[in-house]
């Protein structure tokens, strides 16, 4: 059965104190895992850029695969990450030396 009118809000009614304080709380941890998972963010794409690793007696910038195997992010997540910071990618496209 469908309200055929507007819900009663209960004008008079105020939170109690233990209410307002547990979510003025968690709004508050929830701004600050936000700000904790930027910065995190950040360093995964600081690290995409200056970590290297020798392969073949050659050094190279870490691959997104590597990485994210450290951080609690897949592989796909880490490749975004490296989007949205603009990290240039660790493999270069071979140019056509043909000139074609």
């Amino acid at each position: 059965m469908s309200r055929t009118g507007p819900r009663d809000t209960y004008a008079d009614y105020e939170p109690s104190e233990r209410l307002k304080d547990a979510i003025a709380a968690w709004e508050a941890a929830v701004k600050e895992e936000e700000r904790l998972r930027h910065a995190a963010r950040a360093a995964v794409a600081d690290e995409l850029r200056n970590a290297r690793v020798v392969r073949n007696g050659e050094e190279r910038p870490i691959s997104h695969g590597a990485l994210a195997a450290h951080v609690p992010w897949t592989e796909a997540t880490v490749t975004g990450i490296a989007k949205e910071y603009k990290v240039p990618p660790s493999r270069q496209r071979k140019t056509d030396s043909s000139g074609s």
